[in-house]
């Protein structure tokens, strides 16, 4: 969408360097100011399983609790460190380097196995 020049930006609207105009907002700071907090030891089992790429219904029956106890933990941890979305605690945890594939292997591996 070409804009002309003679009219005001709008809100929201950028103009790039080579005069277009853009009018997405830059994603990657949208609503993105984590607090650091300290999770469980079942919430951040349950950040790392998901981490892993396992749904909550995976990650209910590898741990033996329902899936509302799962997104309970997600919600929780979500929550309290003042995000919006999952992929955002997720986001957290591989910039900030929590989450171990070893170890949440072996526990998926561990648990399985009972």
């Amino acid at each position: 969408m070409i804009l002309p020049l003679d009219r005001p930006l709008q809100a929201g609207r950028k103009q790039d360097a080579r005069g277009t105009m853009s009018i997405v907002p830059d994603l990657r700071s949208f609503r993105y100011e984590p607090k650091p907090i300290r999770l469980s030891p079942m919430q951040m089992l349950v950040v790392q399983l998901v981490c892993c790429g396992l749904a909550d219904k995976e990650i209910a029956f590898i741990l033996g609790v329902s899936s509302a106890t799962v997104k309970a933990h997600m919600s929780r941890a979500i929550k309290d460190m003042g995000l919006y979305r999952r992929h955002q605690l997720v986001r957290y945890v591989f910039e900030n380097g929590l989450f171990d594939p070893e170890s949440a292997q072996a526990e998926i591996l561990r648990r399985r196995a009972c």
